[in-house]
């Protein structure tokens, strides 16, 4: 089980580092006057908060079974989670001033979770069993 969820945590935070790095892309398009992106950009973000959600939830099943590194998933679910939403909120009102340096934010929160996941650091710790007396561990 260990393994199980650190690789469904490596596959959903994959995902999402995957969905947010399209997104400067469709902005870069929309700023070269691709104005149809705009709606496909607005979309991906509405999916990327769904990807969230999933690797939120891969979280909560790979803290529950190992004893890895717990604290970058419960100080940064929430906080990504809550920076989509108000970056959705700031792309719906054309703040640009805000839009864009948060979503810098959360497209390098994505990939530095997604590289973390592949770490020696996201790898569940071994449980110590104590050696029976006379046999080596």
């Amino acid at each position: 089980m260990p393994t199980t969820t650190l690789w469904l945590l490596r596959a959903t935070l994959s995902l999402h580092a995957a969905l947010a790095l399209t997104q400067p892309v469709s902005a870069g398009s929309y700023l070269s006057g691709n104005f149809d992106i705009l709606a496909t950009h607005g979309n991906s973000g509405v999916l990327l908060i769904a990807a969230t959600a999933g690797w939120g939830a891969a979280a909560v099943a790979y803290i529950a079974a190992n004893r890895g590194a717990r604290w970058p998933l419960l100080l940064l679910v929430p906080i990504v989670f809550i920076a989509e939403g108000i970056q959705i909120g700031m792309g719906h009102q054309r703040n640009l001033a805000v839009h864009i340096p948060l979503g810098v934010l959360i497209v390098l929160t994505a990939v530095l979770l997604a590289a973390w996941s592949f770490t020696s650091w996201a790898r569940p710790q071994r449980r110590m069993t104590q050696a029976a007396p006379g046999e080596e561990r």
